[in-house]
């Protein structure tokens, strides 16, 4: 690409020329010089996906011939391809034409400013724009001139894809945006618990012997002895919590808890004999709970296939009085055998809870279960492991998913996933599980900005855009943000992109500015920016050249092209450094 010069001494010598000479057609060609033609800008710019072209030329006094038509025509070349675009035409006529173009005069000469826009393609960015000039008169015609008027388009908003890669901290493809995982902290302990439920029969306060020898005690007591011998599991205490149904006197219930709690702690302990540690005096702890259990009673009929259940619930709710409750229950379960049979000895039990803390896991131990048997993982620990750095996509995919079947409805799971799924380019399975998560919880920033995620990734900015703002709009948070910064630049919005972008430094941070012409802000930003990726210091050279800098331009450039080979023939053809090309220090940079 060779910098467009003027010959004023050519200039000049024209303009005496014409001002004597008779204004054929001939005449015109020979001196075309004389015109005077101005691009602006120059090089071009795209803005947008559009390049906007704005041509002024103006004539000299007695240079355009009264009877004469000039047709000329803007022609974009590119310098790396075969490709031309043709402009539109435009046609200019003398003053005695008898037509409807715009009259340029013979005695005064006179102007015309021509635009057009054309759609950016990638064989442009090192191009040239030429014009082509032809006269007719009377059916005949000459060629005035064909030459360069104008060096390549500037196309320094496509840096925003880079711009991604770099503030994403990946190595990876870049147009996509930034996503947001539910996050927890490495879990220092995780509790879970061993459970065991006992019941006994109406107004009694002992176990049956049936009850006592189920295998669901026996099973319990083999869980609380293998926590007891595993060395990384602390077997914490014993709860025993005790209920009672709500059909009888209220201080029978109440006695009958109490007595069913004393119970089925000394049954536990008897049953823990030969488990060490189980034997301590606070070992075992009885959990104060309500003498009727009228939630459970709730619970329990809520999820029944009782025919008649929501008139149950209905008629027992008009009554605040336990002791027109407990009549009213006794009524209703009179009537309704399923109630007495299947509900309300349910009620009646004691749930013995084994409190086991295991020990912390290291970080290595938590990547090797993830990779091999996530089912081990406690929740929390799963859900850390699905947003690690030392788990890859494949495990963080094989984690989330084990996670989502185990947890389904924890919308955390479904979100992560969708994550990985859009990393993975697996976007019909990454729209599922965020309107998974979406369905579970509606009113999290986070699904709704990786939906915008998800759908640039798919070429859908307006939708995305739509997303994004929604998302910035319930939380504020700073990936909405920015990748609402993001699409402003795509759309030539660079004032609104910066105002997006926050205040934390970033690469598409700077580039707005730059774009906005806010030199020295962009600098300041790129240079907090913390990345050794060859095109932060692209950019840099790119801020440095907007302002004259020229040995932070070679230095940035040196770097940049150091850290990545293919910078070198980009900024070979970049018109941001047009000027430049014939310093030597450039040229053994780029050639």
């Amino acid at each position: 690409m060779k910098k467009v010069t003027t010959n004023y001494l050519a200039l000049m010598l024209a303009t005496a020329f014409v001002a004597g000479g008779c204004g054929s057609l001939q005449k015109m060609a020979d001196n075309a010089n004389l015109v005077e033609r101005n691009v602006s800008p120059n090089p071009l710019e795209m803005h947008a996906g559009k390049v906007p072209v704005s041509i002024s030329v103006n004539f000299p006094a007695k240079y355009f011939n009264k009877k004469a038509y000039l047709v000329f025509t803007p022609v974009l070349k590119s310098e790396t391809t075969s490709d031309s675009l043709n402009m539109k035409s435009q046609t200019l006529q003398g003053e005695k034409v008898k037509d409807n173009n715009p009259v340029i005069s013979y005695k005064s000469g006179g102007s015309y400013v021509y635009t057009d826009t054309l759609d950016y393609s990638d064989p442009y960015r090192v191009s040239d724009l030429k014009i082509n000039i032809k006269a007719t008169q009377d059916g005949e015609s000459v060629n005035v001139m064909s030459m360069k008027i104008a060096d390549g388009v500037n196309v320094t908003p496509l840096l925003v894809e880079q711009g991604m890669k770099v503030d994403n901290g990946s190595t990876g493809e870049t147009g996509t945006g930034r996503t947001i995982d539910a996050k927890i902290a490495k879990p220092t302990s995780s509790i879970t618990s061993k459970d065991l439920t006992v019941y006994y029969p109406m107004e009694k306060s002992t176990l049956t012997k049936a009850e006592q020898k189920k295998s669901d005690i026996s099973n319990f007591v083999q869980q609380v002895s293998d926590v007891a011998n595993d060395p990384k599991t602390n077997l914490k205490s014993i709860q025993v919590s005790s209920y009672a149904s709500p059909d009888g006197p209220e201080d029978m219930n109440s006695n009958l808890v109490a007595s069913r709690g004393s119970n089925s702690a000394s049954f536990v302990k008897d049953q823990l004999k030969k488990v060490d540690g189980t034997q301590g005096s606070d070992f075992i702890q009885k959990q104060t709970t309500s003498a009727e259990d009228w939630e459970g009673f709730k619970k329990a009929t809520e999820n029944s296939d009782l025919k008649d259940k929501d008139l149950i619930l209905r008629v027992l709710s008009m009554y605040s009085d336990p002791n027109v409750r407990e009549r009213e229950i006794k009524n209703i379960s009179a009537a309704y055998g399923a109630l007495k049979n299947d509900i309300l000895p349910k009620l009646r039990r004691s749930e013995i809870k084994a409190i086991c803390q295991s020990a912390e896991k290291s970080e290595s131990e938590i990547a090797n279960l993830a990779a091999t048997n996530p089912g081990e993982l406690t929740q929390e620990e799963a859900l850390y492991a699905s947003t690690s750095s030392s788990t890859n996509d494949n495990t963080k995919e094989n984690v989330l998913k084990n996670y989502t079947e185990r947890f389904p409805n924890d919308w955390r799971g479904h979100n992560n996933l969708g994550n990985v799924y859009i990393r993975e380019n697996k976007f019909d399975d990454a729209e599922t599980e965020l309107n998974k998560a979406l369905s579970i919880d509606g009113n999290q920033s986070a699904i709704y900005n990786n939906l915008g995620v998800l759908y640039l990734a798919k070429g859908d900015e307006a939708k995305a855009k739509e997303y994004f703002t929604k998302a910035k709009n319930m939380g504020g948070n700073e990936e909405a943000g920015y990748n609402l910064g993001v699409l402003n630049i795509k759309e030539g919005e660079y004032a609104k992109a910066v105002s997006n972008f926050g205040s934390t430094p970033t690469f598409n941070k700077s580039l707005a500015q730059t774009l906005n012409k806010n030199y020295s802000d962009a600098a300041s930003t790129i240079n907090s920016v913390e990345s050794e990726d060859g095109w932060a210091y692209y950019l840099k050279a790119v801020v440095a050249a907007r302002q004259d800098k020229e040995s932070d331009v070679i230095g940035n450039l040196k770097t940049a092209i150091s850290k990545d080979s293919s910078i070198k023939d980009y900024a070979k053809g970049d018109v941001e450094f047009i000027k430049f090309q014939e310093n030597d220090a450039f040229k053994s940079l780029v050639n």
